[in-house]
């Protein structure tokens, strides 16, 4: 039987593309400030950066990185990299009915979220979007040193909520990471199926909006 709910965070509680989208965007006028009044030029270099972006999968010191040898810029890397980070939270969008979802889980479920990355820049998009005030319990992988897809920090999280894995249900829009993790620790995975080029024949149990998870829970 469930008896909690845990979610990963980026991509998943909030919408990941919109959300850097809308800092690329900002970062783009930043840098760019001649081509504002040039919206298609622009828009260009933003979609460049989301696809350097690659889902926030890999560094952004490799989005500046390209960025300089795209346009023979000559940026401060470290900078932009920190501005970034700095900054972020502000633009972070929350998925679609995502705290009403969320309130109304919370009256029968425990709930809760495991995040990788840093923890400065994780714990501040948490508070700044309100999702934490919904959490019994919040593990930020740098904090824990142990990263999803290790069932370690599912173990962990499952610990801390004093139940056992097959009594809580994960959801997630990363296979690897969140639903083969999940998998691992012997939590029930959700995968968060964003993404309508994704293909995939696994039978995995899968929902395509947030508020898809009140006709399971």
């Amino acid at each position: 039987m469930i008896k909690a709910i845990l979610f990963d965070y980026d991509g998943t509680l909030s919408n990941r593309l919109l959300s850097a989208y809308r800092k690329y965007q900002d970062v783009a006028k930043k840098i760019f400030p001649h081509l504002v009044d040039n919206p298609l030029e622009l828009e260009g270099i933003v979609q460049r950066m989301m696809t350097w972006d690659e889902y926030g999968t890999i560094s952004k010191k490799h989005v500046f990185e390209q960025l300089n040898k795209k346009y023979d810029l000559n940026l401060d890397i470290d900078y932009w990299v920190n501005e970034w980070y700095e900054t972020f939270h502000l633009f972070n969008v929350l998925q679609d009915d995502c705290l009403e979802v969320l309130s109304e889980l919370h009256k029968n479920y425990k709930i809760g979220c495991i995040t990788n990355g840093p923890v400065k820049s994780q714990l501040i998009k948490l508070e700044y979007t309100k999702v934490i005030d919904y959490f019994d319990v919040c593990l930020i992988s740098q904090e824990v040193g142990i990263d999803k897809p290790d069932k370690r920090i599912f173990e962990l999280a499952a610990n801390k909520l004093g139940l056992s894995c097959d009594e809580i249900a994960f959801v997630g829009d990363n296979f690897y990471a969140d639903i083969v993790g999940a998998y691992r620790a012997g939590m029930e995975p959700i995968w968060f199926f964003t993404d309508n080029k994704r293909i995939s024949d696994i039978p995995v149990k899968r929902i395509y909006e947030f508020k898809d998870l009140l006709k399971i829970f």
